[in-house]
């Protein structure tokens, strides 16, 4: 009996996400082709989120408030956890500090995944705050793109630079032939892509700072609700710091005011980062832009079926070729997986993310093969 043949997937967007998705899916043999506007060694582009990412992770949402988002943050922090030792990620200690009124959002769930989690004294945080301490592990953000990159280039993937403007032309054009399914990881170019156009996409604004630091804890605050801050080392010697959260602001321009005030409440949070103690004793590298891809109803992360169009033949559906369509235009479906609306916490889930895509594709062949 004839081997069949591996289904072809095109993965639409090289963002972190993109990107992992790619890489998970080329490890359970599917043929993988990405295509994206921005690739990996775009590092001083701003029109993707990816390179300018602190790339740690701490939770945002309760158990109650995101059991996905819980799951696949169990799943990133245990992969990540592998590659401490190839100094791909690094481990540090974590201190988290918010206002005691949102104690009850976080639900603590994630104190049964990472190691050492202890509630803060409260001489240990400012008046009406809480918080607690526990380790957690950074990635330096582009660099561990180029590293994921690099992985797919050497299992065979082409990573193509193309702008597309509809699903359709992706499922039809992208291997000279139409393709079994296509992975949407197109994080704000959801809004507008053809065949996906989710006015649900929102920009969250972010401005960080990158400085040269031997700081080695992360710290996130956010117990005073009009002044948020952290500090996150990654791999490398670098630090992020940053605290802004501009919903649906477009702005990339770099505010010397905004970026002050970040590193003047990052000083009072841990004086290692200053040379001195001052703020001129800060080793600026540089300002960093970037816009989150967040989405009103919470992350996308689901099959769907569309339908296409079709006027060259003979048409393609799974692995059969239906030769009843020869010479005349034809409608057949697609199996799109989207994957976007993530916002701040893309490092933090891709990998649990990823996992999920895997599975929705394996259950769109699965359904393919009974045609």
């Amino acid at each position: 009996m004839p081997t069949r043949e591996p289904q072809r997937v095109v993965v639409l967007g090289a963002g972190v996400i993109g990107l992992t998705c790619a890489l998970s899916l080329v490890e359970q043999g599917y043929t993988v082709h990405v295509v994206a506007r921005d690739l990996p060694e775009d590092t001083d582009s701003t029109a993707f989120a990816s390179p300018w990412a602190g790339a740690n992770v701490c939770p945002f949402k309760s158990l109650e408030e995101g059991p996905r988002e819980a799951r696949w943050e169990t799943v990133t922090f245990k992969k990540l956890s592998t590659m401490i030792p190839s100094g791909l990620a690094m481990t540090l200690k974590g201190t988290r500090r918010f206002a005691h009124e949102e104690s009850q959002l976080l639900g603590h769930w994630y104190k049964d995944v990472v190691p050492n989690y202890r509630h803060l004294n409260r001489e240990e945080c400012p008046p009406n705050a809480i918080g607690v301490e526990f380790d957690t592990i950074s990635v330096n953000a582009p660099k561990y793109c180029h590293y994921l990159a690099h992985e797919l280039r050497s299992k065979g993937v082409t990573i193509e630079r193309r702008y597309v403007k509809s699903i359709e032309e992706v499922f039809r054009e992208t291997f000279g032939a139409r393709n079994d399914f296509v992975v949407n990881a197109t994080g704000l170019g959801a809004k507008s892509i053809a065949g996906v156009e989710d006015q649900e996409v929102r920009p969250i604004r972010g401005q960080t700072v990158l400085i040269k630091s031997d700081c080695v804890r992360c710290t996130m605050d956010s117990s005073d609700p009009t002044s948020s801050a952290y500090i996150i080392p990654r791999p490398g010697g670098e630090v992020i710091c940053g605290g802004s959260y501009g919903v649906d602001d477009w702005d990339l321009s770099v505010s010397p005011d905004h970026a002050k005030r970040i590193l003047s409440h990052c000083l009072r949070l841990d004086p290692s980062i200053s040379r001195d103690g001052t703020l001129e004793g800060i080793e600026i590298l540089r300002h960093n832009v970037g816009l989150r891809p967040s989405r009103s109803s919470g992350p996308r992360v689901e099959k769907e079926i569309i339908e296409l169009n079709h006027e060259k033949s003979p048409i393609r559906i799974g692995s059969r070729l239906d030769d009843a369509t020869k010479g005349k235009s034809a409608k057949t479906r697609g199996v799109v997986v989207h994957a976007y609306g993530v916002g701040p916490a893309g490092y933090q889930q891709s990998w649990g993310i990823a996992q999920d895509v895997v599975k929705l594709i394996q259950e769109g062949e699965a359904r393919e093969s009974k045609l």
